[in-house]
């Protein structure tokens, strides 16, 4: 088959990690490939307001060019980037919050230092588990596919996940049929690995599938293996409670909890918090999850999370410090947000929205006294449209804090702060 190739100019780097170049007023998107580049690819399907591309090979390569760390590199669709010369790539995530909040009209202050994450830090991840004929892979999908790249070593992953892969194999190989998968959900807790085993077809925990976890539990060192959904799951063995030292707070994560990517990048946007929220004396945090980001803080605190399973377990650590200090509710902010009434309780407000950010509560907010919010964000897009709205409102970005704890995607967090 003749492949239809052609050559292009690569302009830049777009939001979700490709290069992107234009030839004859048509768009490309182009995988791997830096600014300044010339490339010959091979169109594929279109996407957006373009189309997507193979790289065949890179013909001027970039001067910012490197050697990726990864042998998985440029298959494994975990990492898009760690082909580009790290202060470039840094460069490059600030400015995609610096191009997102000029868009929305928004005043931004001198960013803080970006904070950057390291190799073998990340502390959770979602490995796919899959028996294909004898063999049980044990990894992450291919770039835009439901194929499984089977991982001998995940740079980005912190040593102790990288070593449960091998002790996760040889358990699958006694539960998995042929042809069928399952998510090992793995969480580094401050006392050991947190796994849950998330079957991609539900069939029952039999006795046999029970024994074999209970094994892996032993053999590997883990602290809790469960099964089932985050909804659902069954804790199946117990060697240790998992759990997490937040301040003066200790919490005992849910199986399959999510946690801040990195100890690192937790352990900064919490001095955000601490420092930005200033001398506030009754603290919420929406969209709290288990409470990374402001359990053990001094004074009042309401927490406002739509997970059950995070609530019951903040609930749990509030009972153990006694007393009406700490408050946890059930609530769907996107659905019922706070009104601008019920914030009246409140000094500052911690937000750490998912990646559709939170316009409706942005929105009570405005309209509020709320002196001071810190917001942490997982999205440019999202963010700088509640900061516009926020901005209508009479509040002001003070500060900008970049933080990369996805390191060498195209993902990129902040905490900011913004006083009214």
């Amino acid at each position: 088959m003749c492949i239809v190739s052609i050559t292009l100019d690569i302009l830049e780097v777009g939001a979700r990690g490709d290069g992107v170049a234009e030839l004859e007023g048509q768009r490309y998107f182009v995988p791997y490939c830096l600014p300044a580049e010339t490339v010959e690819a091979e169109p594929l399907d279109k996407r957006g307001d373009g189309i997507a591309c193979e790289l065949l090979e890179v013909l001027a390569p970039s001067r910012h060019r490197e050697t990726p760390p990864c042998a998985h590199f440029g298959t494994c669709g975990g990492c898009a980037l760690q082909h580009w010369r790290r202060d470039i790539y840094t460069g490059w995530k600030s400015a995609l919050i610096s191009k997102a909040l000029a868009q929305r009209g928004v005043k931004a202050p001198r960013f803080e230092a970006p904070v950057g994450c390291e190799p073998g830090e990340r502390r959770r991840a979602d490995i796919v588990l899959r028996r294909e004929g004898k063999r049980i892979l044990a990894g992450f999908h291919e770039r835009a596919s439901q194929s499984v790249v089977d991982i001998a070593t995940c740079v980005v992953a912190r040593p102790r996940i990288n070593a449960a892969l091998a002790p996760l194999r040889s358990a699958m190989a006694a539960i998995l049929r042929d042809g069928t998968s399952a998510d090992a959900v793995v969480n580094e807790t401050d006392t050991g690995l947190d796994v849950l085993i998330r079957p991609h077809r539900r069939f029952d925990l039999t006795l046999p599938i029970r024994e074999t976890l209970i094994t892996l539990a032993q053999s590997a060192d883990f602290a809790r293996v469960s099964w089932g959904d985050r909804a659902t799951a069954e804790p199946v063995l117990v060697r240790r409670t998992p759990q997490l030292i937040l301040g003066d707070v200790t919490i005992e994560p849910p199986p399959g909890a999510f946690l801040q990517a990195t100890k690192r990048a937790e352990l900064v946007m919490r001095a955000g918090v601490n420092a930005w929220a200033g001398q506030a004396t009754h603290l919420a945090d929406l969209f709290a999850g288990i409470g990374a980001l402001s359990l053990g803080k001094p004074g009042r605190l309401s927490l406002f999370e739509y997970d059950k399973p995070s609530v019951t377990a903040v609930d749990a650590a509030a009972r153990k410090l006694g007393g009406n200090r700490v408050t946890v509710q059930l609530r769907d902010l996107f659905r019922r947000p706070l009104s601008t009434k019920e914030l009246e309780a409140f000094d500052a407000v911690v937000l750490d929205p998912p990646r559709a950010g939170a316009a409706a509560q942005c929105a009570e907010l405005a309209a509020s006294k709320v002196k001071r919010i810190v917001y942490a964000s997982c999205d440019p897009a999202s963010f700088a449209r509640d900061v516009r709205t926020l901005q209508d409102g009479g509040y002001r970005l003070e500060k900008l804090m970049p933080i990369d704890q996805f390191l060498w995607s195209a993902h990129v967090e902040l905490i900011a702060l913004l006083t009214k």
